[in-house]
């Protein structure tokens, strides 16, 4: 039963390790820019750039993502 035990953690701690190590990476590394189109007051739109972790925020509150030209509504 102990070997069993020694196996499993000997097995383990590298994986967790690795898991932890590539968890970092991915966390720590700041979003692309994306482009949306930013709907303004009177109701027009304009070019924005901004962090692709703000695009979720900015969707929600009516920005749009340009069309396949580029081009905002």
């Amino acid at each position: 039963m102990v070997n069993v035990r020694r196996m499993m953690f000997s097995a383990l701690v590298p994986a967790l390790v690795l898991v932890a190590a590539s968890t970092a990476n991915v966390v720590g590394k700041p979003a692309d820019k994306v482009s949306v189109c930013h709907r303004t007051g009177n109701g027009s739109y304009h070019e924005i750039n901004i962090s692709g972790n703000a695009l979720p925020a900015h969707l929600r509150h009516g920005d749009v993502l340009p069309d396949e030209y580029g081009d905002c509504p």
